[in-house]
């Protein structure tokens, strides 16, 4: 039978453990961002209960893709345990309880990263859920063989799963909020209104570090023709399409946009007039060679684009800039002539 003292001890402990749950909780309800979620849960995790290693493991699955960029983006990618979802699976038996284990540590051992496999006695694998789907677990470990003995209660540890998985079904809530707030709803390019934030802060930056900032407008040729010869939901496939590749013909630095309707801007960062005619040049070719496929036709898609540097421009702002590229755009529209002209002189 426990002895006051003991039981009084038991209390404090408890009391302890409960405080640092506590302290948790508020440090990450009100975090905004994946990334930062993950790397403060750890840290957080590690420090408040002394834990040697602390990590994430997560599913391969598409449905996670966002919460695994969301890591390897961060400034500690080295958290992040990924493994396949049947792996993950065939570990944890499926199971949505703490699992407590430091025996047989090998049905854990794909969920372990190699670096310290040979450093943890016992394991704590808490799941994780996020609209009540599991996306993957917070990993507790340790060289403590009696740490997290399987007998053991597993009270404070399902609440630390819980707080986890509620804070980040919030944090994900908020991201996605965010997310559309400045996206375009049919490209998921940036909004015209991120447009005029980003370029404020980039002419910013450009006078701060004097770094030469490009400014791609561009149209779709005959966009109108498409939409009139095949119907709205390819013309929005069509406007689909060219937002794919202007995202992936950019580097990271680069920042793409819906201006409106049938019009895309490119904001490239520490780009010359030269380097920025030589990729809006890449594009356009690389958009001729990619037609659009649906069903068994192939749709042309032809773009022109204006292209303008604050390198030789004595005054800049946002508005000459966007006024400039958009002049160049319209000076190589009147150069060549459209899709229904061509088809016209065919006949």
């Amino acid at each position: 039978m426990s002895t006051v003292d003991e039981l009084i001890a038991t209390a404090r402990k408890n009391e302890a453990i409960a405080r640092n749950l506590f302290d948790i909780e508020v440090a990450i309800m009100n975090i905004t961002r994946c990334s930062d979620f993950f790397v403060s849960l750890v840290e957080l995790v590690r420090d408040k209960f002394e834990i040697e290693h602390v990590w994430l493991t997560m599913a391969d699955t598409p449905s996670n893709a966002h919460f695994i960029s969301s890591i390897e983006g961060s400034d500690q990618p080295e958290i992040l345990k990924r493994v396949s979802m049947i792996d993950f699976l065939q570990a944890t038996q499926s199971v949505r309880e703490p699992i407590l284990v430091n025996r047989e540590l090998k049905r854990l051992r794909t969920l372990i990263p190699v670096s310290i496999k040979n450093e943890v006695a016992s394991v704590a694998l808490l799941p994780i859920f996020v609209d009540s789907k599991i996306v993957g677990a917070l990993v507790l470990g340790t060289a403590e063989g009696g740490r997290y003995d399987p007998k053991k209660d597993s009270f404070f540890l399902k609440q630390l799963a819980v707080k986890a998985s509620v804070s980040l079904a919030c944090v994900w809530a908020r991201e996605q909020i965010g997310f559309l707030a400045t996206r375009d709803p049919l490209t998921r390019l940036r909004n015209r209104r991120e447009l005029e934030d980003s370029l404020d802060q980039e002419l910013s930056r450009h006078a701060r570090q004097r770094e030469n900032l490009a400014v791609m407008f561009i149209d779709c040729d005959d966009f109108k023709l498409v939409n009139d010869t095949h119907g709205h939901d390819v013309g929005d496939m069509y406007l689909k399409h060219v937002a794919f590749h202007l995202d992936e013909l950019t580097r990271k630095s680069d920042l793409a946009f819906r201006f409106a309707g049938d019009e895309f801007v490119v904001l490239l960062p520490n780009q010359d007039q030269e380097g920025a005619d030589v990729i809006a040049a890449r594009i356009r070719e690389h958009l001729v060679n990619t037609p659009l496929k649906v069903d068994d036709q192939e749709i042309p898609v032809l773009v022109s684009y204006g292209v303008v540097s604050t390198e030789h421009m004595a005054k800049v702002d946002s508005k000459i800039l966007l006024k400039r590229a958009d002049e160049r755009l319209y000076e190589m529209k009147k150069r060549k002539p459209s899709a229904q002209q061509n088809t016209s002189q065919t006949a």
